[in-house]
């Protein structure tokens, strides 16, 4: 073969997967890796690069992809970190999966922990106090999980996969998507499925509400102080879809009023950061109702196989001249660079 695909990597967890794939190579793909942090180096071997793997795609690499680039392929679901109006027309971008049963695995496990109060237990245990019914009467009882709605904002791949997960213990999922505008029963796990316009009534019968939608200007600060006292203070929130779908100001005081009962967060509107970076500048840290991680609910090795396998998938199409799996834009032929 000839005529072969120059893929260059830069996603670090993807990686390991794609170099030890044999079926690149058998299938006309050459895959390099430069680290996304090594600017000069990813510049210069980018112009010569036919698609590209990445999570970020900011503008200095955008803007100066060069002539051969086709696909840029996305090593996650969200495409919220690419520079699109300067990144030109004539790329095809691609995102990838992988991730639903991790995610799903982390709420079902932050569910559990809010609800028992484990973070708070295990604390005061450390300091000498058994705060348990046994010798304790004023200590917080719970519920186990069947019998429990669980509202899911978003029934994509993620909201599916923790749906799937919660019915299997007893819960009752229900769920919102922005392209129904009728409610359907006949979604798999799902009790019912309706349009945006039902978060309301979603929020009243919801025990546990779990954010798992893109973010996007209709999605932005979608939950706020009057979607939070609809939770009421026996409510759940569990946020693994992006930090700036809720109002951080409003939850913050609805959990330390107890307005809220208890939120698990995964995102924030902070930036990650290698460096020791406090998560948000209120301080969700002195709250003993909040689980706070740093965005690893997706972070399986199960993830950056699975994935892995889509994005090569993925590579041998476009080598191959075949239809694209997981298209979100597709590029323009002919389009002025």
């Amino acid at each position: 073969m000839t005529n072969r695909l120059a893929a260059l990597v830069t996603d670090d967890n993807v990686w390991p997967w794609l170099r030890d794939d044999p079926t690149l190579a058998e299938h006309g793909v050459d895959v390099g890796h430069v680290p996304f942090a090594d600017t000069e180096q990813l510049t210069r071997r980018l112009v010569g690069a036919d698609a590209c793997v990445s999570v970020f795609f900011p503008a200095g690499l955008a803007s100066r992809t060069g002539d051969r680039l086709r696909l840029l392929q996305i090593a996650a679901a969200g495409t919220d970190h690419i520079a699109w109006p300067e990144l030109p027309g004539t790329v095809t971008v691609a995102n990838s999966y992988g991730h639903g049963r991790s995610v799903a695995e982390h709420v079902l496990m932050t569910v559990l922990a809010g609800r028992r109060h484990l973070l708070w237990r295990d604390a005061q245990l450390r300091e000498g106090h058994w705060r348990t019914r046994l010798v304790d009467p004023a200590a917080p009882t719970f519920r186990n999980l069947p019998g429990t709605t669980v509202g899911i904002v978003g029934t994509g791949h993620i909201g599916r996969a923790i749906a799937t997960l919660c019915a299997a213990v007893g819960m009752r999922p229900v769920g919102i998507r922005r392209s129904r505008s009728e409610r359907t029963t006949t979604e798999p796990d799902f009790a019912w499925v309706d349009g945006p316009h039902t978060l309301p009534e979603l929020l009243r019968e919801s025990d546990v509400l779990v954010l798992a939608c893109p973010l996007d200007e209709s999605t932005r600060g979608m939950i706020g102080a009057a979607e939070l006292d609809l939770l009421g203070p026996e409510g759940t929130l569990v946020n693994v879809g992006r930090g700036a779908l809720v109002q951080e100001q409003p939850l913050y005081e609805a959990l330390r009023t107890r307005r809220l009962g208890a939120a698990a967060l995964d995102v924030w509107s902070t930036p990650a950061s290698p460096a020791p970076t406090p998560a948000s500048p209120l301080p969700f840290h002195e709250l003993p109702n909040v689980i706070m991680t740093p965005h690893c609910s997706a972070t399986a090795e199960d993830t950056y196989r699975d994935r892995a396998h889509e994005i090569a998938g993925n590579l041998k199409r476009l080598a191959a001249g075949e239809p694209l799996h997981n298209v979100v834009r597709a590029g323009e032929v002919g389009q002025d660079r």
